[in-house]
């Protein structure tokens, strides 16, 4: 469905993967925990707890300079498949 070539990541333990994913979560939990994420608000959609926790660990990311949006690639893309081939069931 995509008209890029998707590139492998390596996801042991240590790689620089690894590494940002740790950060990621961090800042995941940071708003899970905090005062706009469902422990400080009951009732929030399964949907809504993702998107607020996807939000905040890309935000931290990028504030942190640790990983970068290529606007070019992106503007270029026609279609995107919204998930991954493993992933969906």
């Amino acid at each position: 469905m995509s008209d890029h070539v998707t590139v492998t990541v390596d996801e042991t333990e240590g790689s620089a993967f690894a590494r940002i994913r740790r950060i990621a979560v961090g800042a995941a939990n940071g708003w899970t925990l905090g005062p706009n994420g469902p422990y400080r608000k009951p009732g929030m959609a399964g949907a809504d707890i993702a998107h607020g926790q996807v939000r905040a660990a890309l935000l931290h990311l990028l504030e942190l300079g640790l990983i970068t949006i290529d606007e070019q690639r992106l503007n270029e893309m026609r279609m995107y498949q919204p998930w991954r081939d493993e992933d969906r069931g």
